[in-house]
């Protein structure tokens, strides 16, 4: 493996899309302006309506969004029945010339929601009541503009918005050949943005006789300046395409599939990615324009340039980046199969990223920086990420093919690079399975590594961290499970790596010399060789083996939570991290466990109540195999009556709840659950309560007999 098989030039492609937004801004920044006082009426959309200066009306409705934009005032409300909106005939461009939008909003204040009935505009049924905003492969689907940051907002609700697009020109300065936000365009102003899906959409940069092709970005949605906030909730992201233009010397960028964000303040939560695709332009140049490939950046997803992101209960499957393709040149790179962030701030909290691809460009002289496929799920750059309750299992970076030689591919799971060490990549949560880093098959060999991290000229902490049965290509590649290189300190505390075999001689951890791993009690089993490389790595000696005896591990579960077997059990007693990935406590049962995941088989709460407890439990059938019945057990302070449900303990069956009775008013009680195989030896036991039942009852500000 070579040191300088992933290069320093990701970071540069930030300069040119920082040039087409700076043109334009300056194009129409003015004062930020207070908002105007609102009217808050509301009118009403309809197929069955009749577009005219007075529609609107429930008993008149309009029979466009637009319409209804055009008749409605700052301030107010639109509601739409269910049924396909299309762009109107008389509709001019939305805001600059070649810019068309079947929701167009300007320098002013909507709420629009769809989902309902015109027997019902009480209650929106989105599901039921499929609302579409369908840009019929011709136009955008939403666009909303403002000259300043507070004086444009949209809150829309209920709609799939299909079928958006966007071409930039094939001649002209940048602003004129990118493309933005196939489906939907935001540019400085406030959004909320809930209950959609986002589907079938393109940005296409344009393709030019010119060094280089359009930029495309946001194949689904993108937003630009939002620094007032966009909130982004329960949305799905499918089958969206960003597609760089072709180009004299090489292709265009192609940055976030899906979702795309430049200087944007973004929340959001359940959020959902599914095939979409970040896809390069070609070219049969030279590769290279402006010390830059023809790079794909963000399958999913692309969050850039003083982005501050932060994203709850995400999941990301089947998404993908694609280098250009240069046979006389340099192939393009791909950073990113779901997720990619440059210059930015990004937290993601209960993140599910699966089946995802980056895939560098084929070229005639890959390698040395050329067609490089980095980060098969996520790939950051010069930017802080913190991932906390994560499941990141079975991505593939893959290097492009060439003739002189074969591309690099680094980071199944995840790539990492900073370049300056002052950015932070904080795992925590997280398990990091059966991902895959290779080559490309064609052309002299490269290297590349980190079947499932690649952390470069980067700092890294990662905590209760599971990092399994990944895998690289072939040899020159090293680090099965994780590979640092340039100069990157990495702190790893209560960690499992286990199962990082494939291929032989392959180390799990490989820090090449100037790099450090501090290590502070880890589970090392079944790999290769644990650790080397020529780095330092310090804290060895507090490193253990023993099973991690997961419970379904590689495919097609990847499920990498433990059994009660497991030699992770009980061993992170100095850790104080709360609550493990499935969001579950970690002080159930004894200490801590080392690993992602806490063995919790069952967990019983219990309520207090006069004279009586309300018992309930959660038993996961994976971590209980024979399960026959449960046993509820009961003991009491000295002077307390026993239920009279019977002496402990009580079989409950295949219950899972069951009401105490009879037991006595403050005195304590502990209580437990066992689960049982059909001969009735112990298969596992769960937390342990302990609590008094009362007659109290509480009144605030008071509490009264």
């Amino acid at each position: 493996m070579t040191s300088n098989q992933t290069s320093f030039k990701p970071y540069y492609l930030i300069f040119p899309l920082l040039i087409a937004a700076i043109i334009f801004l300056s194009q129409s920044i003015i004062p930020n302006l207070a908002a105007q006082p609102e009217s808050g009426s509301t009118f009403y959309v309809a197929t069955t309506g009749t577009d005219s200066g007075s529609c609107g009306t429930q008993g008149a409705p309009c029979r466009t969004i637009h319409q209804a934009i055009i008749n409605s005032a700052s301030g107010d409300t639109i509601l739409v029945a269910a049924g396909t909106y299309t762009r109107s005939g008389s509709q001019g461009d939305c805001v600059t010339p070649g810019d068309t939008a079947v929701v167009c909003i300007s320098s002013t204040h909507r709420t629009i929601f769809g989902g309902y009935t015109t027997s019902n505009w009480t209650s929106a049924d989105p599901t039921a009541n499929v609302t579409i905003i369908d840009g019929q492969n011709a136009h955008r689907g939403v666009q909303v503009h403002g000259t300043s940051a507070s004086v444009a907002s949209l809150h829309i609700e209920g709609f799939t918005v299909q079928n958006g697009f966007k071409q930039g020109a094939t001649s002209g300065a940048d602003s004129a050949i990118f493309a933005f936000g196939g489906g939907f365009l935001a540019d400085r102003a406030s959004i909320t943005a809930r209950n959609l899906v986002i589907k079938n959409s393109q940005a296409v940069g344009g393709s030019t006789s010119q060094s280089y092709g359009g930029a495309a970005a946001g194949g689904g949605m993108a937003f630009r300046s939002n620094t007032l906030g966009v909130t982004l909730e329960n949305i799905t992201f499918e089958n969206n395409i960003a597609q760089g233009g072709q180009g004299g010397d090489r292709g265009g960028f192609a940055i976030g599939g899906g979702l795309y964000t430049f200087g944007a303040v973004v929340t959001g939560d359940n959020l959902t990615f599914t095939s979409n695709q970040a896809i390069a332009g070609n070219t049969n140049g030279s590769g290279i324009s402006g010390n830059n490939n023809s790079d794909a950046q963000g399958g999913g997803a692309a969050f850039q340039v003083n982005s501050d992101v932060t994203l709850s209960n995400i999941t990301a499957t089947n998404n993908q980046a694609t280098g250009g393709n240069a046979p006389n040149g340099d192939g393009g790179g791909s950073f990113g199969g779901a997720f990619f962030a440059e210059l930015a701030d990004v937290t993601m909290t209960d993140i599910y990223v699966a089946d995802n691809r980056s895939d560098g460009g084929d070229g005639n002289n890959a390698g040395d920086g050329a067609s490089l496929g980095d980060g098969g799920g996520i790939a950051t750059t010069r930017s802080n990420i913190t991932i906390e309750r994560g499941v990141i299992v079975d991505n593939v970076a893959s290097g492009g093919n060439g003739t002189v030689k074969t591309g690099a591919g680094g980071g199944g799971g995840i790539y990492f690079a900073d370049y300056t060490d002052t950015r932070t990549m904080n795992l925590t949560n997280v398990i990091i399975a059966g991902n895959h880093a290779e080559m490309g098959t064609t052309g002299s060999v490269v290297g590349g590594g980190g079947g499932g991290i690649f952390i470069n000229w980067a700092n890294a902490v990662l905590n209760h961290v599971t990092i399994a049965d990944n895998s690289l290509g072939a040899s020159p590649m090293q680090g099965i499970g994780m590979v640092i290189i340039n100069g990157a300190t990495v702190d790893i505390s209560h960690s499992i790596f286990s199962d990082n075999t494939d291929f032989a001689g392959a180390l799990a951890i490989h820090a090449q010399g100037g790099n450090t791993v501090n290590l502070d009690n880890n589970l090392f089993e079944n790999n290769n060789t644990d650790t080397g490389g020529g780095g330092v790595f310090t804290g060895e000696g507090s490193s253990f083996t023993g099973s991690p005896d997961y419970v379904s591990p590689g495919s097609p579960n990847y499920d990498y939570r433990i059994n009660s077997g497991s030699a992770a059990l009980d061993q992170a007693g100095t850790s104080n991290t709360a609550v493990d990935f499935e969001n579950q406590s970690r002080s159930l049962n004894g200490d801590p466990d080392v690993g992602a995941d806490e063995y919790n088989p069952i967990i019983v709460t219990v309520q207090a109540r006069d004279s009586s407890l309300a018992v309930s439990w959660e038993g996961d059938s994976d971590l209980l195999p024979g399960l026959d019945h449960y046993e509820v057990v009961v003991a009491q302070s000295g002077g307390a009556s026993p239920p009279n449900e019977g002496p402990s303990p009580i079989d409950a069956g295949n219950n899972t709840s069951i009401s105490l009775t009879g037991v006595t008013n403050n005195e304590n009680y502990t209580i437990s659950i066992d689960a049982k195989n059909g001969g009735d030896s112990l298969i596992a036991s769960s937390n342990t309560v302990t609590i008094f039942p009362t007659d109290d009852v509480l009144f605030l500000p008071l509490i009264v007999r």
